[in-house]
């Protein structure tokens, strides 16, 4: 449906599905951590952009230990696929569709840590306004501004929430226990 019926812009109120399941004590137990969570995760890895960002402030207001049990639920998740496969040179981690899917996740409930938290965005404003220039670059003269565009790519789900992980103080749970280390090691 999400994919294709665009579901969630004819209805918002599907987001309550996500909710919803996230609200279940067991998604971590081994008959969700097989099936239903990797498929719960490539559904919510389909949903818009604007979807993520309701969801993320949502979550921001259930507190630490709401936000600590779906950070630990999409981290099983991960260890538990890396930990489950063999990855090389052929077969990579970055490959697989349940590890990527549930670290977007992941980066939901971590943008729920920083709004949840402690941040700082009154700069942000000032920042941008001191990168607009009138003056143009040798590479905008030439046409080639694409090629040798300024910055680091800016992750859409940031844009849309309008906070970066910079202007976060203090997050819901310290940004470490978001490090995952099986994947790390592969």
């Amino acid at each position: 449906d999400l994919e294709y019926l665009d579901v969630y812009e004819t209805n918002p109120d599907y987001l309550n599905i996500f909710i919803i399941v996230l609200e279940n004590s067991n998604l971590h137990s081994p008959e969700y951590l097989e099936v239903a969570l990797p498929q719960f995760c490539k559904a919510m890895r389909k949903l818009p952009v604007a979807a993520l960002a309701r969801l993320s402030k949502l979550w921001s207001v259930y507190g630490l230990s709401h936000t600590r049990r779906m950070m630990e639920t999409f981290q099983q998740l991960i260890t538990f696929t890396v930990v489950s496969n063999e990855y090389d040179g052929e077969n990579l981690v970055n490959d697989d569709e349940t590890v990527v899917a549930a670290t977007q996740c992941l980066k939901v409930v971590f943008y729920a840590s920083i709004l949840g938290g402690d941040v700082d965005v009154e700069h942000n404003e000032e920042d941008e306004e001191d990168s607009e220039s009138d003056e143009l670059t040798l590479h905008e003269l030439l046409g080639e501004e694409q090629l040798y565009k300024k910055g680091p790519r800016v992750d859409p789900l940031e844009k849309e929430l309008g906070v970066r992980a910079i202007d976060s103080i203090r997050p819901l749970p310290p940004f470490e226990d978001f490090v995952n280390e099986s994947v790390n090691e592969v």
